[in-house]
C-alpha cells in the first residue's frame, strides 16, 4: 500500500468515512497555502504554512495577543525567579488533547508532557530547526502534575516570549512515539481544531474540537479547509468567486488591480472584500559580507563607502512607488518601530553627503571603484533594479545578480557572496530577536550573523541586553545597538513590511497582529 492510500485509510478508520466538507452543513473558513504543508509537526514549524496549522492544532504554554502581549495558554499562571534564571508554570487542569489511536478514552494534559515535549527539541534523531530554544535552558522538572519548572543557564529576558513559538507546543508522547502512525501525519494536540483529513496535494481540513479547554463562540468555525493552489492569481481568483475566505499579502500579479498608489482598495472591490494591514515584524534590507570584504581587502569594505550607498537611496521613492505604500522607509534601524521607543530617525537621504564620503574614502564620484555585484531572487529584481539606478546617480557601479532563491539562501550561509539582499522575520517579538543578527557567536553557522559583523562593543551591549529585563535599561542599550550598527554600515534597511490581507465581508472577529499568526478561535462566519 502506497504512502498516500496508506494515510487516507488510517484517517478513513480513525474518523470515519465522511464525504467532503459541505459549506451548506458547516460554518467552513476556507484558506489557500501555495507553499504546500509537508509537516504537521510543531517541532518543524519553522515556515508560516507550519506555524499556521500548528497554532490550531497545538497549544504551547503562553501566547501572544493581538498587540503582542504574552497571556495564558495552556499555563494559568507563571512566575520568574528574581535572578530571571527560573521560570514556574502553572497548568490549567482538565486539558484534553485530540483524540488519536495511540491511546483510548480522553487523554488529559499533564506536566510531564511538558517535560517530554520541550527535551524533545533537542533530540538529534527529530533535528527540529527549533534546538536553538533549548540552548538557553538547563533543566525542565516537574514538582507535581500540574507544575513544571524551567531552569535557564542564565538569565535571558526574552525567553517568556520565545516559549509562545509554535515550536514549544506540548505533544504526547504515545502519538509521537507510535510505531503504527507518523506524527508528523496524524497529530494530537490541544489545540481548537483537530486533523479530520488531508489529501496531499489537494486539501488539508480541520474540525472544530468540542472538548478544546477554552470557549469557542457557538457560530464559530466549525471546519478549516486549506488548499494547495500554488499559482497566486489562479488563488486571487478562487478568492474572488468565493472559494477562499482570506488572502494574505499582495502578489505583484495582480496588486496594481487591487490597489491604488495611495494603497487604498479601489472603489470596484469594496463591495467584494475588506482590505486590512498592520505592521509586520519584518525588515527588507541589504547586507555586505564584511568579513568576505575585509579579507579581499575590497574598498568596499571601507565603512565610508557603505555609508555612501545607504545615503543614496531614497527610501521614500522605493516604497510609494515600488511597494504601493504597503511598507514603510526603515529609517530607524533594523528593528521595526513597534518594538521600540527610537523616535528620531538614524537614516536619510543626502546624496551630497555620500559624495562627500566618497571623496574622504579616496573614490571621488566612484571613480576607481570596482564594479559592486548587489544579488537577489527574481520577486526582487525591480527593487534591486530601483537602488542600482539610485547607487548610480553618485557615480558607484553596481550590477544585479538575479538567481533562485535557494541557491541565493545557500551562498548567503556559506559567505559566498559580498553584497545581498535578505529580510528577517521575528521569531519572537522583542528587540534582542534583530540585534542577534550582529553578534560574533552567531556568524554561520552557528546562527544568522550573515554580515558578518563583529564588534566588541557591540556584543558586550547584546550579552546586557539579553540579561536586563528592566525596560528603561533595555530601551537605552537598544538604542546604542543600531546607532552602532547605523555607524558600521554592514547592513541598509531598506523597509518595514506590512501585513496585508483580502478579507471576504462574511468574515468577522478575525483579529491581525505584527507576527501575521493565523487566529480563527473568535472568527465568526456571518450568513450571506
Amino acid at each position: 500500500m502506497n504512502s498516500f492510500f496508506k494515510l487516507f485509510f488510517v484517517l478513513a478508520v480513525f474518523t470515519g468515512c465522511h464525504s467532503p466538507v459541505s459549506d451548506q452543513k458547516h460554518l467552513v473558513f476556507r484558506y489557500n497555502e501555495p507553499a504546500g504543508i509537508n509537516s504537521l509537526d510543531p517541532a518543524y514549524a519553522r515556515a508560516q504554512s507550519g506555524i499556521w496549522t500548528s497554532h490550531q492544532i497545538f497549544s504551547t504554554l503562553v501566547e501572544l495577543d493581538s498587540d503582542l502581549q504574552v497571556v495564558p495558554g495552556l499555563a494559568k499562571t507563571w512566575q520568574i525567579s528574581e535572578d530571571g534564571t527560573l521560570y514556574t508554570f502553572n497548568l490549567k487542569s482538565g486539558v484534553h488533547f485530540h483524540p488519536h489511536p495511540s491511546f483510548t478514552g480522553a487523554r488529559l494534559l499533564k506536566a510531564d508532557d511538558v517535560v517530554y515535549s520541550l527535551y524533545r527539541l533537542k533530540d538529534p534523531a527529530v533535528s527540529s530547526p527549533g534546538a536553538w530554544i533549548m540552548g538557553w535552558v538547563d533543566t525542565v522538572f516537574t514538582t507535581n502534575d500540574t507544575t513544571v519548572c524551567i531552569q535557564l543557564q542564565r538569565s535571558f529576558s526574552p525567553f517568556i516570549r520565545v516559549m509562545s513559538m509554535k515550536y514549544t507546543s506540548i505533544v504526547p508522547r504515545e502519538a509521537v512515539e507510535s510505531t503504527q502512525h507518523s506524527f508528523a501525519e496524524l497529530p494530537s494536540g490541544t489545540g481548537p481544531f483537530y486533523l479530520k483529513r488531508w489529501v496531499p496535494g489537494d486539501r488539508l481540513i480541520l474540525r472544530r474540537f468540542d472538548n478544546y479547554y477554552a470557549p469557542l463562540p457557538d457560530n464559530g468555525i466549525q471546519s478549516v479547509v486549506v488548499r494547495f493552489i500554488t499559482d497566486k492569481l489562479s488563488a486571487f481568483l478562487a478568492f474572488l468567486k468565493g472559494d477562499l475566505d482570506f488572502i494574505s499579502g499582495l502578489d505583484v500579479s495582480y496588486r496594481d488591480d487591487i490597489i491604488d498608489e495611495h494603497g487604498q482598495l479601489r472603489d470596484k472591490y469594496r463591495q467584494r472584500m475588506r482590505l486590512e494591514s498592520t505592521s509586520f515584524l519584518n525588515t527588507e534590507y541589504l547586507a555586505f559580507n564584511t568579513e568576505k570584504l575585509n579579507t579581499e581587502n575590497s574598498p568596499y569594505a571601507d565603512a565610508r563607502i557603505r555609508q555612501a550607498i545607504a545615503l543614496s537611496i531614497d527610501l521614500e521613492q522605493l516604497t510609494r512607488y515600488l511597494l504601493s505604500g504597503m511598507g514603510s522607509p526603515a529609517r530607524f534601524g533594523m528593528t521595526p518601530p513597534s518594538l521600540h521607543r527610537i523616535t528620531e530617525p538614524l537614516s536619510e537621504t543626502n546624496r551630497d553627503h555620500a559624495r562627500a564620503l566618497l571623496t574622504q574614502a579616496g573614490y571621488p564620484n566612484g571613480k576607481g571603484l570596482p564594479t559592486l555585484m548587489l544579488h537577489t531572487n527574481p520577486g526582487y529584481q525591480d527593487m534591486a533594479e530601483f537602488i542600482q539606478s539610485e547607487v548610480k546617480k553618485i557615480g558607484i557601479p553596481l550590477k544585479v545578480d538575479v538567481g533562485p532563491p535557494s541557491t541565493l539562501r545557500q551562498q548567503i550561509a556559506t559567505g559566498k557572496v559580498d553584497f545581498f539582499r535578505a529580510s528577517w522575520i521575528a521569531d519572537y517579538p522583542d528587540v534582542e530577536n534583530y540585534m542577534l543578527l550582529f553578534f560574533s557567536d552567531n556568524i554561520p553557522p552557528s546562527g544568522p550573523n550573515y554580515s558578518r559583523f563583529q564588534s566588541v562593543e557591540a556584543d558586550a551591549l547584546y550579552r546586557q541586553l539579553a540579561k536586563s529585563s528592566d525596560p528603561a535599561e533595555r530601551d537605552s542599550i537598544h538604542t546604542e545597538l543600531e546607532r552602532i550598527i547605523h555607524a558600521e554600515t554592514p547592513v541598509i534597511p531598506l523597509f518595514y513590511d506590512k501585513v496585508i490581507r483580502l478579507i471576504n465581508p462574511k468574515i468577522q472577529g478575525f483579529p491581525i497582529n505584527a507576527l501575521n499568526l493565523l487566529e480563527l478561535r473568535e472568527v465568526v462566519i456571518e450568513h450571506e
